[in-house]
Order: structure tokens, then sequence, then C-alpha cells
């Protein structure tokens, strides 16, 4: 606790007065009691948007004890080296890496256990309230994706408070998503891009399984909550962490973060990063079906069609079956059953209606959102976002914040389309994403039923 806090791999870390001795037949460095550790990192973090950092003044570097004097050329070369090396290099050892689709949904025998070395990304940071915590409670939990596993989001803990509760209940939120298609952006657009991750596109929704991590050290969890080393849309190497239950009495199983484990935060292009996207690109490709709960990107829910279509319409009603086939019709009309909204929906509360709307760059609100639909043949997932979102709604997403009762009237429309054996009759288009795959949009949807 008493050492200065590493705030991402490739911080550089500057050793004076300490003994260098051999340990297993590798140089170990030991610290003596007039032994000074530090660690210098640019001042500024390191965004995807921003070129390498390359600067030897004191003012662009901060040094967490400027009582003592650093090279900064040799710390700045040190640090451009750092970056390229772990952009094209693992630093996890293969025997020792664990995926969340490695860890069981429940706890059925503590005998067969998990533990090892994780990536992913933070989809939530969640506090124990200071007056429920005691000395045998965890500190806070982190809510973890990393592509794998079942598509879906496993129970929330008991008694914490969600940081990001305010902006989405999707999960994983909307800020991975954007944060993502940053980091893909910039990997693509670098002046030196490598392979690893060509071909490989934004995603308009997540699958995989989030999971929940015990923070259980005070240490730690400043660094995480005071510190601010991480944030949401942060990708983080956990070490030497095991699985647990998930201490609410559900026996869900989760990850556990002990006095022995390590928490890095990532560079954005890091090795690990783009393997993990890259992995969770050929699952998205191959047809695993996204998290019902996982946000959409804002923004890049309607691409224009980049495809030459079959039809340019199709009369009558056509089966899903049939508009799943390559190519894709331009257009076509079904009737369908409704069963549930991305994100999930509770159709009781206004916060569902919240987890529609995404914020535009002008601050203003839209919906965003997509509806699952399915016929005697198939079934699909269907944007709905816009004039459309709001025509089916009866209501703007500016009004989800100002009228209680559109909103109700609202999750009426919302429980007519859903409800069990509501018949509908929709008008959809289909669009060809950056990512290469076809995504169906809403035009027109209404129950002919009701």
């Amino acid at each position: 606790s008493e050492l200065p806090p590493v705030r991402s791999a490739g911080d550089v870390i500057c050793c004076q007065k300490v003994l260098v001795q051999e340990y297993n037949n590798e140089p170990q460095l030991r610290a003596k009691k007039n032994s000074n550790i530090i660690v210098v990192r640019p001042r500024e973090a390191r965004s995807p948007e921003e070129t390498l950092h390359n600067s030897t003044s004191p003012e662009d570097w901060s040094v967490s004890d400027e009582r003592h004097t650093v090279d900064l050329e040799l710390t700045n070369a040190l640090w451009r080296w750092g970056q390229r090396r772990l952009s094209t290099h693992p630093t996890m050892s293969p025997n020792c890496y664990i995926a969340i689709s490695q860890v069981s949904d429940h706890v059925d025998n503590f005998e067969v256990s998990v533990s090892g070395d994780v990536t992913a990304v933070v989809t939530s940071i969640l506090p124990t309230p200071e007056h429920l915590r005691r000395s045998d409670t965890p500190r806070g939990f982190l809510r973890l994706w990393d592509g794998t596993g079942p598509s879906r989001s496993d129970p929330m803990p008991n008694n914490v408070v969600n940081v990001n509760a305010d902006q989405s209940i999707a999960d994983p939120p909307e800020q991975v998503l954007i944060r993502i298609e940053k980091i893909l952006n910039a990997i693509s657009s670098a002046e030196h891009p490598d392979t690893t991750c060509v071909g490989v596109n934004a995603p308009l929704a997540l699958c995989g399984r989030v999971i929940n991590a015990i923070i259980w050290e005070e240490d730690l969890w400043n660094l995480i909550q005071r510190v601010g080393i991480i944030n949401i849309g942060s990708f983080i190497r956990l070490r030497n962490i095991n699985n647990a239950m998930l201490p609410s009495g559900s026996r869900v199983n989760c990850l556990s973060v002990h006095a022995k484990s390590s928490l890095t935060p990532l560079p954005h292009d890091a090795y690990e990063v783009k393997m993990l996207l890259k992995g969770h690109d050929t699952r998205l490709k191959r047809g695993v079906p996204t998290n019902p709960t996982s946000a959409i990107l804002p923004g890049k829910s309607a691409p224009r069609p980049q495809f030459s279509t079959r039809e340019a319409a199709i009369s009558g009603f056509s089966m899903l079956d049939e508009c799943l086939r390559k190519p894709a019709p331009a257009t076509f009309t079904v009737q369908c059953e409704v069963s549930h909204t991305l994100p999930a929906s509770d159709l009781n509360s206004i916060d569902t209606l919240k987890a529609f709307c995404v914020k535009q760059k002008d601050g203003s609100a839209v919906f965003r959102f997509a509806l699952h639909i399915k016929d005697t043949s198939a079934e699909v997932d269907v944007i709905c976002h816009g004039k459309v979102a709001e025509g089916l709604l009866g209501m703007s997403a500016q009004e989800v914040s100002t009228s209680v009762a559109k909103c109700t009237q609202a999750l009426d429309k919302l429980k007519v389309y859903i409800s069990s054996g509501s018949v509908c009759e929709g008008k959809i288009r289909s669009v060809m994403g950056k990512d290469k795959r076809v995504y169906f949009v809403l035009c027109s949807l209404f129950c002919i039923t009701s």
C-alpha cells in the first residue's frame, strides 16, 4: 500500500538503490529500506484517438515522487518501446489463461474450482455502501465481460451501489460498445496497423456472459474507487484469481480477487485486448446470439444499404426464414409475434424506457432498442430507433424524463405487442453493416389482434 500505484501496463518504474540478485535462475531486484521506487507515465492518459506519446518535457510526465531526478529521455524511449511490445506480444501465459466461459453458472462443488488469469472489460463498478461494510464483507464488485460464455448477465450482487444506474440499465452498457468502436477504429487507422483485427468491425451488440468479480482488498478498492485507475469500458488483466460463490446465498458462481491477486489496466491496443475482440467477432459471425440485456451501439444501428438487393420490395407477406437467406430482400412485410426487447424490459417500470434512450453528441436523447420477433419459420432481432420508435411508443425520447403519464401509456403499448397471443404486422428493411452482416431495421409495426 506504500508503493506508488501503477495505472496501466506499460508504466515505467524507476528503481533506485536496489540490490540485483538471482532467484530460480532469473534476475531479481530486491529493495532495501533506503530504496526508492518511482512510477513514471505520461501525464495525459493514452486514448485510442491520440498518437503515441513522444515527449521529454517534464510538463508532459507524471512522476510519483518528484523529489527524485528521472532521466526523461530514457523514460520516453522505454515507455514507447513498452507500448509497442504490449501491442504485439502476449503478456499472459497460455497455461494460466482462463475465460469467463470456463466458470460454471452455479456453485455445485467447490472441490472443482477455476483459477488463473483473465482479460476482460469492466461493465459496472459496484461499491459496497459504507454502512454495510464489515471486516468480512467485500469492498465492492466489478462486473466483467470477455465475449465468451452464454449470452446473459449474471444477477447483481445484493446491497451494492450501481454507479452506472443513472445512465443505463443495459449490461454491457453503451460505454463499452463505444469504447470497443474507438479501439477498433484506432487499430485500423494506425500508421502501422497490424493484421490481428483485419475484418473486425464494431459490433452493434455484444454476445457472451457478464460475470461478477469480488474485490476484497481495501487498498485495491481505493485504487479503483478513489484513484480511479479504471472506468466502465476499461480493459483489465486480473492475475491469480479463482471462482467463488457470490455472497448473497444464491449459489451463483463469480470470480474472487483476493490478497494474492493483482489487477492491471491494459492499453487499448494490447495484444490480449485485440485477441478478445477478434474472438468475439468470430463468435458473432458464427451466429452466436447477442446478450438480451446488451446495449446497442449508438449511431450505428441503421447504416445505409451497401449491397444489391434481390428485389426492391416484396408484395404480400414473407416468412422470416426466406428473408434470412442471401441476398436478403431490401424490404419485406411479415406477420409475427414479438417475444421480448433488447435491452430486456420490465413492462412495469419506467426505467425500461430510460434504457431504450441513448444520448447524442449534442446532448439530446433518441430511442434505440430492438425487438425480437418470430414466426413459424425463424426468429430475428429487428432494430427500432428514431421516429419509428417514437411512433411505436407514442412519445418522444425527451418525454421519458418529463411525462410519467406518457411513459405509462408507452409501457401499455409495449404490453400489447409483447403479450402472449398477440400477432403483429411489420414492415422491415435489411441493411448491410460495416461488419458485413445483414441487420434488420423496423419501418412500421402494428398489432392486428388487439
